[in-house]
């Protein structure tokens, strides 16, 4: 044991030596439980020793595998950063298992991140460096990579990728539009026919990360991480292609899902003006070192600035009719930028050696139509302004939640636009609820609340009213939030569309409807949207609400506990344990109310004394007269007592009984005699 481990360190010594030129390789494949601990992928062949082996395996987890492949495997590549320090690049090949079902075996090249450069690794991609019938086969030991060798091969790869690239120019300023807007987010790409260039039949993701690699180098300030191709975008790169989009990550607030189509035109889209901007200027310098000049100087800190700071600095990019001066030129480099890469020093994490300098003479003299955000005030803009608010409302009316980057393309044109536009879209017919819900956050935006005309949060406020805050939609939509996401949206609606506005007579036409819906259902749901609004409202100020509808909220709350069964109490033991003073004997009447007499003492009752006082709420006409349960009667009492023998139930039919005994009797005696 002691003599491999004295091997392992003499071998590191060597690797030392000879510099970051040699790379280890581990082959993972699914290999069931071969005497391990664990079952599943396992590190089948390595370079390395078995315990660093094992420990990529574990730091790696689920991206050494595509799960579900599906009916078209492909390969693909994916490039990480190590925890343990240096790169990791992932050769994924489709393959089936030994029991037949469709598996992939993966082959993983790791050294230090200055040698699996970003752009090295793109060039790295397929058949490059790995091999399948090797990845599917390999067992035991393997050797080690020669870098030099590596290098060599991504050069003269990249050069035939960068003829390539234009290709793939609409999406590519599609998705650098996107990380213009928030470049914290991570990417899922949607791979779809006629909008990703030669798909399925090929993948060209590779082709446009190098384009994404091209305008933005190491502007963000972290690792470049991707995956070419994968069926789940759970996995925490920047970047991954995907042929469909599954619900596993769609509420993941870190994660933008991308429709790789072209939008329409949208006048003060910065984002997409300047990514045109961007993209133009990589395609027309192939070769060119990653990251352009554009995002240098005000916008080099651009990925860390709040949105609209980004947006500010970007417009006064595209507003400046001559682009800025160029970069201090460092020493010409005569030699091919990718045969530089071979040098082992010199170069950035990147990979490039001495950058030629970022603008031509030519380039820096020529004026440039000046980009306008603000429109001019004649008829020709006006007619623009709306053709523009056509096409926007036709977008809204097939917009998908599940397309978060179409949300915020979205997002950003409804904040160009007035109130007074806003809420026609809101009253739009068929809105969906992911469209409704971008118009409802723009018009809940606070400096909107605070500058809001009155006729317009009396319109507003109508509009959210007659629909019952949007909680219980006529038409359930696929994808929609669930009950209790709903009704959190509706507590808030309802918070600064409403409430302030509830004491103004003209919306109790539509509020005492809203809270009859809630406090009839009797929903578990019902119950606790009223105590959300009511008890515990957002921002914790309760709405002052009129008192009448405070009564009907009130009765309606006491009929909702009435009705649930209780547990009946007998009175008369009650009524014993306080008893009345003989005082008030006189002036008291039977606590018992008098049950329903038979037809044949409706005159006698018709003509009775006026009807006493209403009987105690709590007495029940079936129970038994408690009047048996209390102590012997005295006074006026007493005399009341056999005056009740005609309300007993078992009264009258006996009396009727005798009666009849009687005169059937007295007909016998006269018939026999």
């Amino acid at each position: 044991m002691n003599d491999a481990l004295d091997r392992r360190e003499e071998a590191g010594r060597r690797d030392r030596l000879d510099g970051p030129g040699r790379l280890d390789q581990v082959v993972f494949r699914w290999d069931g439980n071969q005497g391990r601990s664990h079952s599943g992928m396992a590190a089948v062949a390595h370079s390395c020793s078995a315990e660093r082996a094992e420990s990529l395996r574990r730091e790696l987890g689920p991206l050494l595998w595509v799960p579900g492949p599906g009916p078209s495997p492909r390969m693909s590549s994916v490039r990480v950063p190590s925890r343990t320090g240096g790169t990791v690049l992932l050769q994924r090949w489709p393959t089936l298992d030994r029991g037949g079902r469709p598996s992939t075996a993966c082959h993983a090249v790791f050294g230090d991140a200055d040698t699996l450069t970003p752009l090295r690794c793109l060039g790295l991609g397929g058949s490059a460096w790995s091999d399948r019938a090797v990845a599917e086969t390999a067992t035991g030991g393997l050797p080690t990579l020669d870098g030099s060798r590596l290098r060599a091969t991504a050069a003269e790869r990249l050069r035939t990728m960068v003829q390539e690239l234009p290709t793939v120019k609409k999406p590519l300023m599609v998705v650098t539009a996107e990380w213009l807007r928030d470049p914290s987010r991570r990417l899922s790409l949607l791979a779809e026919e006629h909008e990703l260039p030669g798909w399925p039949r090929l993948n060209t993701a590779p082709l446009l990360y190098l384009g994404l690699l091209s305008v933005f180098g190491d502007w963000f300030g972290t690792e470049w991480s991707y995956a070419t191709y994968d069926t789940v975008d759970t996995h925490p790169v920047r970047l991954t292609c995907v042929p469909r989009w599954t619900s596993q990550a769609a509420d993941a607030r870190s994660l933008a899902r991308i429709r790789l189509r072209l939008p329409a035109p949208a006048e003060g889209d910065v984002e997409m003006a300047a990514a045109k901007e961007l993209v133009e200027y990589v395609l027309d310098r192939p070769g060119m070192p990653p990251g352009v000049p554009h995002l240098t100087g005000e916008l080099l800190s651009g990925a860390r600035l709040p949105r609209q700071e980004r947006r500010d600095a970007l417009r006064r990019m595209l507003n400046n009719r001559h682009v800025p001066a160029p970069a201090p030129a460092l020493a010409p480099e005569p030699e091919d930028r990718y045969e530089r890469e071979n040098r082992e020093n010199g170069e950035d994490r990147y990979g490039r050696g001495n950058p030629e300098p970022r603008y031509e003479p030519e380039y820096q003299g020529q004026p440039r139509e000046e980009f306008r955000e603000e429109p001019r005030d004649d008829h020709h803009h006006e007619e623009r302004h709306q053709q523009e608010l056509r096409r926007l409302h036709d977008e809204l009316l097939v917009h998908q939640g599940v397309d978060t980057a179409q949300s915020a393309r979205l997002a950003a044109r409804l904040q160009d636009l007035r109130d007074s536009q806003l809420l026609p879209l809101l009253r739009s017919e068929g809105l969906p609820w992911a469209s409704r819900d971008l118009v409802l956050v723009e018009l809940a935006h606070p400096d909107r609340l605070r500058s809001r005309d009155r006729a317009i949060e009396h319109a507003l406020c109508t509009e959210v009213l007659r629909h019952n805050l949007y909680f219980r939609p006529a038409r359930p939509e696929p994808g929609s939030p669930s009950g209790a996401e709903m009704r959190e949206r509706a507590a808030g609606l309802f918070s600064w569309a409403v409430a302030p506005l509830v004491r103004d007579p003209h919306h109790a036409p539509d509020l005492r409807p809203l809270f009859n819906i809630f406090l009839k259902d009797g929903r578990d749901t019902d119950m606790e949207w009223l105590r959300r609004v009511l008890v515990t409202p957002p921002g914790g100020r309760a709405p002052d609400l009129p008192p009448e509808l405070w009564q009907q909220v009130v009765t309606g709350l006491l009929a909702h506990h009435v009705s649930v069964p209780v547990p009946a109490s007998a009175p008369a033991p009650a009524r014993a344990q306080a008893p009345v003073p003989p005082a008030a004997a006189p002036a008291r009447a039977p606590t018992t109310p008098p049950v329903p007499l038979p037809a044949s003492y409706a005159s006698v009752s018709s003509a009775a004394p006026p009807p006493r006082p209403a009987p105690m709420p709590t007495a029940r006409p079936a129970a038994p007269p408690p009047k048996t349960a209390q102590p012997a009667p005295t006074g006026q009492d007493g005399d009341s007592q056999p005056q009740g023998l005609l309300y007993q139930d078992w009264f009258v039919p006996t009396f009727a009984g005798i009666v009849g005994a009687a005169v059937i009797g007295i007909l016998l005696m006269i018939l026999l005699n």
